[in-house]
C-alpha cells in the first residue's frame, strides 16, 4: 500500500472517532466536577468525648426506666384527680431527666423527643391550674387590702398576682388557661393602688377647700383648690387608665379656681348693678346707664379672663345692656306718654290741629326710640302702631270725628255713654279700616261678615281717633237702646228680600236709633278669654215673629257671617 493511501485511510479514521473521543472526555470531566462538589464541607472530625451509644443502650434503657416510673407515680395521683405537691415534683424530675436523655443520647430517636413535648406540656398544665387558683386568691386579697386602706399588702398581694397571671400567659400551657385580660385588670389595680393615695390628696385638698369657701377664707381655698386640681391631673396623666381618672373633674376643679379667681370682679359686676337699679328709680337715668355699662365691661372680661369660671354669663351681659339703654331711653318714653295724653286729649276735645301738631312731634320720638335704643324695656309696640296709624289719618280727622259724633245719640239714663244710631256703614268702616270685608257691598249699607275680633279692632282704631274709649255694646245696653220696639218695621225675612238694606231706611225708635232689629244682626261686648260672643237683634233671616222676640245667639268669635255687623258705644 502505497504511503498516500495510507495517510489518507489515518485521516479518514481519525474523522470518524474524534467525535466519540470529545464526547468521552466531556463525560470524564463532569464525573470529576460532581465528585469535586459532593467532597466540599468539613471532614468528619474524630472527637474521643463524643460517645455514640445505639438506641439498645443499657444507660438509656435505664433512664428511661427512672423517667417511666416518676410519671406513674404523677399519673396514680392525677387518675385519682388529687394534685399534690409530691406529684407535681414526680412530674418535672420527669420531665428533667428526659431533658438529660435527650442531650446524652443524641440517637435517642423520634419517639424519646415526642415523650418530652407530652411530659412539659403536661407540667405546664399543671402548674398553669396551680397559678391561676394562686392568682384568684391573691386577687381577691389585694381587692380586700386595697378596701381596708392597707395599700402596701394590697400592692404586695396584686403584684404578685400580676407576675403569675403572666407566667401562665407566656408558658406553654393550653391557652384555656391564659387571661390575657386579667393581666391587664391587674396591671390597672397595681395602677390603682399607686394613685389611691393622691386620690386621698386631692379629696382632702377639696374638702379643705369648700371649707375655706363657705368660711369666707379666700386665699386659703384658692391654695387648696389649686392642690386638688394638680392631684388629679396628676392621676388623669399616669394613671389615666384607673378608676380615679377624671377629667371632668380636673375641669370643674379649675372652673372652681377661675371663680374664686373672678369672685372679687363679680361683686363689683353685682355692686354696680345694684348701684344703676339705685340711680334708675331715682330718675338718675344717665347716671343709672354708666354704672350699668360698666358693669357689663367688667361680665365681658369675667367672660373672656375665666371661661371656666361658674361667673361667666352672656345672658348677664345682655341684661345690663337692656337696662342701660332703658335709662338712656327714659326721657324719651316719658315724652311719648305725655305726648300721647295731650294728643288723647285734644282729639277729644276734637281741638284737632293741636292733635296734628303733637303727633308730628310724638312721630319723630318714636323712631329715635326705636332706632337707638331698640332693647329698652320702654319700647312699646302698641303705642308705635298707634302714633302711625293717626300720623296717617291726620288729613281725615276732622271727617272721621263729625260723621261718627253726627250718628251717636246718648244712651237713656245714661248720659255719659253715647251709642251710634245705627249699624256701622261699609263707608265708615273702610275709612277707619281701610278694608270692606262685606259680601253684600254698598257705601251705606251695613259692614257685614266681620268677625268679633275684626269688630274689636275697629274700636280700637276708632278709640284713638276719637280720644277716648269706643266699644261694642253689652246685651243690657242693646235692650236699653231698643226700649219697648217690637220689631214691626224691622228688616226681616218677610221684607227684606234676603238681603241687607241701607241702614236707617226703617223708622227709628223713639229714643232715635234704628235697626236694632233686624237687617243685621250685631256683635256684642264679651270677656277677653271668652271663646264666643253673643250676636244680638237678628237679621233679615228672621221672620217677625222671631224679631219681637229681640233674638240673641252665641257665635265662635272668629265666624264671619254676612247677616252679622257691628254697633258701638262710645264713652265720654
Amino acid at each position: 500500500m502505497s504511503a498516500a493511501r495510507r495517510k489518507h485511510l489515518i485521516l479518514h479514521f481519525w474523522q470518524n472517532i474524534r467525535l466519540w473521543l470529545l464526547g468521552g472526555v466531556c463525560l470524564a470531566a463532569l464525573g470529576w466536577f460532581f465528585y469535586f462538589l459532593t467532597t466540599l464541607g468539613p471532614r468528619p472530625v474524630s472527637n474521643s468525648s463524643v460517645v455514640i451509644t445505639e438506641q439498645d443502650d443499657p444507660a438509656m434503657a435505664k433512664l428511661s426506666d427512672e423517667i417511666g416510673e416518676l410519671e406513674k407515680q404523677y399519673r396514680q395521683a392525677a387518675d385519682a384527680k388529687v394534685t399534690t405537691a409530691e406529684s407535681t415534683a414526680a412530674l418535672a424530675a420527669a420531665v428533667e431527666k428526659q431533658r438529660e436523655l435527650l442531650n446524652t443520647f443524641t440517637k435517642a430517636g423520634l419517639d424519646q423527643s415526642t415523650r418530652l413535648v407530652r411530659l412539659e406540656s403536661e407540667l405546664g398544665r399543671v402548674r398553669a391550674i396551680e397559678k391561676v387558683v394562686l392568682v384568684d386568691r391573691l386577687e381577691r386579697d389585694g381587692e380586700e387590702a386595697l378596701k381596708a386602706g392597707s395599700l402596701e399588702d394590697a400592692g404586695k398581694k396584686l403584684s404578685e398576682a400580676l407576675s403569675l397571671q403572666r407566667e401562665v400567659n407566656q408558658s406553654s400551657a393550653s391557652s384555656r388557661y391564659k387571661n390575657y385580660v386579667r393581666e391587664t385588670s391587674l396591671q390597672q389595680a397595681l395602677y390603682a393602688v399607686e394613685a389611691a393615695p393622691i386620690r386621698g390628696e386631692m379629696e382632702a385638698a377639696t374638702e379643705a377647700a369648700r371649707k375655706a369657701t363657705a368660711e369666707g377664707r379666700w386665699a386659703d381655698a384658692l391654695t387648696a383648690y389649686t392642690a386638688a386640681r394638680d392631684a388629679q391631673e396628676r392621676i388623669n396623666r399616669e394613671y389615666g387608665r384607673t378608676r380615679y381618672a377624671d377629667i371632668a373633674g380636673a375641669d370643674r376643679l379649675s372652673a372652681e379656681i377661675e371663680s374664686l379667681n373672678a369672685a372679687g370682679i363679680a361683686s363689683e359686676i353685682k355692686a354696680k348693678e345694684k348701684a344703676g337699679d339705685e340711680a334708675a328709680a331715682l330718675r338718675r337715668q344717665a347716671e343709672a346707664a354708666k354704672l350699668f355699662n360698666e358693669a357689663a365691661t367688667l361680665q365681658l372680661q369675667v367672660n373672656q379672663n375665666y371661661p371656666r369660671s361658674r361667673f361667666i354669663s352672656s345672658q348677664r351681659i345682655e341684661n345690663l345692656e337692656i337696662k342701660r339703654q332703658t335709662a338712656l331711653s327714659a326721657d324719651i318714653a316719658d315724652k311719648l306718654a305725655e305726648l300721647d295724653m295731650m294728643t288723647r286729649a285734644h282729639l277729644k276735645r276734637r281741638q284737632i290741629i293741636a292733635a296734628e301738631q303733637k303727633l308730628a312731634e310724638a312721630g319723630q320720638l318714636v323712631e329715635k326710640l326705636f332706632t337707638e335704643y331698640p332693647k329698652s324695656q320702654r319700647l312699646d309696640g302698641a303705642l308705635r302702631i298707634k302714633f302711625a296709624y293717626l300720623a296717617l289719618r291726620r288729613t281725615d280727622l276732622r271727617t272721621l270725628q263729625d260723621e261718627v259724633y253726627d250718628r251717636l245719640l246718648p244712651l237713656p239714663g245714661v248720659a255719659e255713654r253715647l251709642m251710634l244710631k245705627t249699624e256701622v256703614t261699609q263707608s265708615l268702616y273702610v275709612l277707619v279700616m281701610n278694608t270692606n270685608p262685606s259680601r253684600n257691598p254698598g257705601r251705606t249699607l251695613p259692614v257685614d261678615s266681620v268677625s268679633w275680633t275684626d269688630a274689636q279692632e275697629f274700636c280700637t282704631r276708632l278709640s284713638w281717633l276719637l280720644g277716648t274709649v269706643v266699644r261694642l255694646p253689652t246685651t243690657d245696653e242693646f235692650r236699653v237702646a231698643l226700649g219697648g220696639e217690637d220689631g214691626g218695621e224691622a228688616w226681616g225675612s218677610h221684607n227684606s228680600e234676603g238681603r241687607s238694606r241701607e241702614v236707617g231706611r226703617q223708622k227709628a225708635n223713639t229714643f232715635g236709633f234704628g235697626d236694632l232689629l233686624g237687617n243685621l244682626g250685631e256683635w256684642a261686648a264679651a270677656a277677653e278669654d271668652a271663646d264666643q260672643a253673643a250676636v244680638v237683634g237678628g237679621s233679615y233671616l228672621d221672620s217677625r215673629d222671631a224679631l219681637s222676640k229681640v233674638p240673641s245667639e252665641l257665635r265662635l268669635k272668629s265666624d264671619r257671617a254676612r247677616h252679622v255687623g257691628l254697633r258701638i258705644v262710645v264713652e265720654i
